[in-house]
């Protein structure tokens, strides 16, 4: 049971991180803890991201043009 809550614990900071580990990811014995943390941390990251834009009052991109997210 611990070993599923660390990889959990993992995924959930891998996915608030836009990172994944593939070889925790495909451990037969931790794995699918670990993709749940991911899929987990991957929406909490949306939803942080969400409320932001909510409170800064920005509807649609945030750049005028592709050029403008590389500062080119």
């Amino acid at each position: 049971m611990d070993d599923a809550l660390v990889a959990y614990d993992a995924g959930r900071a891998d996915g608030a991180a836009g990172y994944r580990d593939p070889q925790i990811a495909e451990d037969p014995e931790v794995g699918a803890d670990y993709r749940i943390g991911l899929l987990d941390g991957r929406i909490a990251a949306f939803h942080l991201i969400a409320e932001v834009r909510r409170i800064l009052g920005v509807d649609g991109s945030l750049f005028e043009r592709p050029d403008d997210v590389t500062g080119a």
